[in-house]
């Protein structure tokens, strides 16, 4: 773990999983003549103008190979950015951009791998699109929160963009740090194209019948595991033989556990059955207990908004908990997620659950960009596959794009969202091998270039959709990191040998302090909020809505 994302959980803020990924900024192909990108283009009329001006500053561009999937997808963005069709949501962005030349747009990001992508590819695109100025603000994650709010107290009128976890856009809408975009998105976006978030991101930054920002960040938690493992004849005849029933993916926490147990078993100490990142503060305690609580029944807060942690439900979570620890990896107490991913690359484990950049590093695909040289080259590509985490995966952090409530340049500003956020747009940022944006939209899954990325890209596209149809979100809602805090203290305790029930109350106890000094009516009122989003329990999924994508 990084010190921002210390100080992040020191400071009590939402921590932001991503802030241990730092990276240098690598240099991508450049395209040393612009005519084979617009080769894959139809230039025409005031469209060829624009290009000139594209080619006479190619080189502040970072594009990839044309021929590469990568290439063809930021091909594809520049043709909606220029062509259209014109009423789709980054043609009709880029056009009316166009009346506010020279305006400079400041825009948070988290330092590090997070502002490569505005850096080196959205921002100079927009940029060389527009006239509009990019300024990329780089802080720490728990800055990206303080800051916003402190220079909005000043009324600096310091940033304009505001890339923000979802967990704060309450705080920050009823503190007038973030403004509402309903009007914009009527009066500038193809609601076709608002249509192709999933449903699980698309009403994540509504909040009191508003839309607070667009999401941009889909953090769903998913399954991988080694096929070659499961599929080998001689460890599925020795599961059947053992437990009379096939080795394949768990679909429960119990087989879960029996499965991995088996593994380590029959393969230890080369391979292990699983791993998991329950290092202290790193955060998979509160992630992995808040999944697997929810899919227990066990329910956040009753309706006097006492903690409502101890319970069979809680019992039940930190038993099972534990008994994945039995089955896993020496050390995996104190992993986090990045030695995680490493121990999965290098075939010590053959499951774990985690982040969406989990699939593009075991493809070895995110490894190309020098800015991934402290994760190891995948041993494993072509060897992984892809399930829902049982019962229902947390949607752990995220993204939302928010705009700055005091902007010098709210229109201007919010196009710029419009247009990165659009479905062509987006698609050519979520493919870049050296950002940390994960698939979000619909058009995102079906994309037969990012299917192409690496073998089982298709696959794992299809997964990370249907992991978020059955997906939780974290609470949303102010003091949501004391009680994340909370219940990562609660579980490093009975890592450490405590009664479970015992270290629930004390978890319980000291979440009803931070509701009793946050106000027991206004947690109530936000926590009501937070119950109409899709994915706040597991009796309100988007599958359980009757809103499933099915591909």
């Amino acid at each position: 773990m990084n010190d921002s994302e210390r100080r992040d959980f020191q400071a009590g803020l939402e921590s932001e999983v991503d802030a241990f990924l730092k990276g240098e900024s690598t240099r991508r192909t450049f395209i040393t003549r612009f005519g084979q990108m617009t080769g894959m283009l139809a230039v025409s009329g005031p469209v060829l103008g624009m290009m000139t001006d594209w080619a006479v500053a190619q080189q502040k561009l970072e594009l990839a190979d044309p021929a590469s999937p990568l290439g063809q997808a930021q091909a594809l963005a520049l043709k909606a950015s220029t062509e259209g069709p014109a009423d789709g949501s980054a043609f009709r962005a880029t056009k009316a951009a166009k009346q506010f030349p020279g305006v400079t747009i400041n825009m948070t990001s988290e330092a590090g791998l997070q502002a490569l992508d505005p850096r080196n590819f959205s921002g100079p695109m927009w940029e060389q699109l527009t006239g509009t100025k990019m300024n990329v603000v780089e802080l720490s994650n728990p800055d990206q929160y303080s800051k916003a709010v402190a220079e909005h107290i000043a009324g600096s009128r310091a940033y304009d963009v505001l890339d923000i976890s979802p967990a704060w856009t309450p705080s920050l809408a009823d503190g007038g740090v973030i403004a509402p975009l309903d009007e914009f998105i009527t009066k500038y976006m193809n609601m076709k194209d608002f249509e192709d978030f999933h449903p699980l991101y698309k009403a994540l930054p509504t909040y009191k019948g508003k839309i607070w920002g667009f999401f941009d960040d889909g953090d769903i938690f998913a399954l991988y595991y080694r096929k070659d493992i499961f599929e080998d004849p001689k460890m599925m005849e020795a599961y059947q033989a053992k437990f009379n029933g096939k080795l394949e993916a768990p679909k429960t926490w119990a087989e879960y556990n029996q499965i991995a147990q088996f593994i380590t078993d029959q393969m230890a100490p080369k391979t292990y059955g699983a791993g998991h990142f329950r290092k202290a503060g790193s955060p998979g305690n509160q992630f992995d207990f808040l999944q697997q609580f929810r899919a227990n029944g066990g329910k956040l807060f009753g309706d006097d908004m006492k903690a409502g942690l101890v319970s069979d439900a809680g019992v039940a979570t930190l038993t099972s908990m534990v008994a994945s620890n039995a089955a896993s990896i020496p050390g995996n107490n104190e992993l986090d997620a990045v030695s995680l991913w490493a121990a999965f690359l290098t075939g010590k484990v053959a499951m774990i659950y985690s982040w969406p950049p989990t699939g593009r590093m075991a493809g070895n695909y995110s490894q190309s960009a020098t800015a991934i040289n402290f994760i190891p080259q995948s041993q494993i590509a072509g060897k992984v596959g892809y399930a829902v985490v049982p019962g229902n995966p947390e949607h752990a952090v995220g993204y939302n794009k928010a705009l700055a409530a005091d902007s010098a340049n709210l229109e201007a500003s919010y196009l710029f969202m419009q247009w990165v956020t659009s479905p062509e747009v987006s698609l050519a940022r979520v493919m870049l091998p050296y950002a940390l944006r994960d698939p979000y939209r619909i058009s995102h899954y079906k994309s037969d270039l990012y299917g192409g990325l690496f073998p089982g890209a298709k696959e794992y596209l299809i997964n990370l959709n249907n992991s978020a149809n059955v997906g939780l979100l974290d609470p949303i809602m102010p003091g949501a990191q004391d009680y994340f805090l909370s219940l990562d203290r609660m579980c490093t305790a009975v890592w450490a040998g405590a009664d479970p029930k015992a270290s629930l109350e004390t978890a319980a106890t000291e979440w009803n302090e931070t509701t009793d000094r946050l106000g027991v009516e206004s947690q109530k009122a936000f926590y009501t909020e937070f119950l109409k989003l899709p994915g706040a329990t597991a009796e309100n999924t988007v599958e359980k809505l009757g809103l499933a994508v099915k591909l």
